[in-house]
């Protein structure tokens, strides 16, 4: 039996312990278990992280470049989600079974796969709830983009939503940086050269900071590096699995070079594997700029300008396919009229449909991006196309979207549509470019990353434009924003409770 003043040493010695648990939480951070790691600071590892904290987890986020946000800050159509309140409240008839038809009807059967899709349509409505609710973000607005059967893309009355949602989890996340807790971390010009393993369980990162010292830490691991949109070395992820597309411009930042996908495959014991990597998706509308017309990287005209009115327009003044069809199918169409000759081809927005995107409209003006017509007349003269022919092509719009006669290239999706031709235009002149990889990691519905015998690795999970398998072939607008937050959130929980 210990004597009563050993039991007294002891109990003093606890207590002060305790007491330097609390005044010194950094004391705390290293005797407590490991955090997750996040690698990568756009959209969906930041919903990771939060999603790790808000699972009673620690969390260390590491992004290469010197400000977090990748891609994400700049998605400019919106956020999709079926059976939101935003929708009830529009009367806006959807479902979660709806949204995967459109999903599975998108990626094609040979390339869909149930599980992924199922677990991106049915978190929907939850995760646009989450952002409403957690961060305080506005979705009030619903459109519909091409490919879908009901308006479900939603955004708010103010700038590109993929800032307004990206910004709002970037600062919420500084916040929880700032508590005395010390439970997130975030760690900017830190780029992952490795994952480590012990057996066949991931364990943790080893990083080059921004003085290209290399440290290592351990925890499980989250990878959402982002997709390789923008690797154009020669030996790189584009120029092996589509070398077709190494000489069209893109609008990924220079970020997107699919470091995440060499991580995951370079393992030394059970590595990851890679699928649909041929599958990247282009763009119909990258904006050209008339002062820098062959810029390799350019900014996306977001299909929301489709979605509210705005048309394509051979040189010649005339329509050639349904703007709300599925991305790939606008882009075959668009790369028929520009290799026959017939381009360029131009984005016309009437007054009702600039408006409705009056901030995106104002800031693609700002960049000499657009270009205002003071009326048809003007846009006539500047084509070098007759008036009465282009007045022709709003007129039978018109026509088509009243039901009076039915559309030649399969319409059905009107909006915006009786222009007053004495009122200013808008106008764009656009090329399709590289925008989405669809392919990537594979993973689970519980954003586990899995070997090529179909089983998880331990300790590893990856979410957001990285993993592969969610969009088949081709991506809805609108679904990138939510795959970064459905699998963020999902491989932030797991990880957390690995721990």
């Amino acid at each position: 039996m210990p004597t009563t003043p050993f039991r007294f040493l002891v109990s003093v010695l606890v207590a002060l312990l305790a007491l330097a648990l609390l005044k010194s939480p950094e004391i705390y951070w290293k005797l407590s278990m490991d955090p997750v790691i996040v690698v990568g600071g756009g959209l969906s590892g930041l919903s990771a992280a939060h999603s790790v904290l808000e699972h009673g987890g620690k969390v260390v986020l590491l992004d290469k470049k010197p400000a977090l946000g990748g891609n994400s800050v700049k998605a400019s159509s919106g956020i999709n989600g079926a059976g939101t309140e935003s929708q009830t409240r529009l009367n806006i008839s959807d479902s979660p079974q709806n949204f995967y038809d459109d999903t599975l009807k998108s990626a094609g059967s040979e390339h869909a796969r149930p599980n992924l899709i199922t677990a991106l349509t049915s978190n929907s409505a939850p995760a646009i709830e989450w952002l409403i609710n957690n961060f305080g973000v506005d979705l009030s607005l619903v459109s519909m983009l091409g490919g879908h059967s009901t308006p479900r893309t939603h955004r708010g009355t103010g700038g590109a939503p993929g800032w307004a949602i990206t910004s709002a989890l970037m600062k919420r996340l500084a916040a929880e940086e700032a508590k005395s807790e010390k439970r997130a971390n975030i760690l900017k010009s830190a780029k992952v050269v490795k994952l480590l393993q012990t057996g066949d369980k991931v364990t943790g990162v080893e990083y080059e900071d921004g003085q290209g010292q290399k440290v290592k830490l351990a925890g499980s691991v989250v990878i959402a590096t982002g997709g390789f949109g923008a690797d154009f070395s020669p030996a790189g992820l584009i120029a092996t699995h589509r070398a077709d597309l190494m000489q069209l411009p893109t609008v990924n930042g220079d970020h997107a070079t699919g470091d995440g996908h060499v991580l995951v495959t370079s393992l030394p014991s059970r590595s990851g594997v890679l699928i649909d990597m041929n599958q990247v998706q282009v763009h119909p509308t990258g904006f050209i700029d008339p002062a820098q017309p062959d810029a390799k990287t350019k900014f996306l005209a977001a299909e929301a300008l489709r979605g509210v009115g705005g048309l394509l327009l051979k040189n010649d003044g005339s329509r050639f396919v349904d703007e709300m069809e599925k991305r790939d199918l606008v882009t075959a169409k668009m790369w028929e009229v520009i290799q026959n000759g017939q381009g360029p081809v131009r984005l016309v927005l009437g007054v009702q449909a600039a408006t409705e995107l009056k901030s995106h409209c104002d800031f693609y003006l700002s960049k000499g991006l657009m270009k205002k017509f003071a009326n048809l007349q003007e846009l006539a003269e500047s084509m070098e196309v007759s008036l009465t022919d282009l007045h022709a092509t709003f007129t039978s719009h018109k026509s088509y979207a009243s039901g009076q006669e039915k559309d030649p290239f399969g319409k059905t999706h009107f909006h915006n549509s009786d222009i007053n031709i004495e009122e200013p235009f808008l106008v764009a002149l656009i090329t399709p470019v590289v925008h989405y990889t669809m392919g990537g990691v594979l993973v689970d519905e519980q954003a586990h990353v899995l070997d090529a015998s179909g089983k998880p690795i331990p300790g590893l999970y990856a979410s957001g434009e990285v993993i592969g398998g969610v969009h088949g072939k081709n991506r809805l607008g609108g679904s990138s924003l939510l795959e970064a937050v459905v699998f963020g959130r999902i491989a932030g929980e797991m990880a957390a409770r690995s721990q």
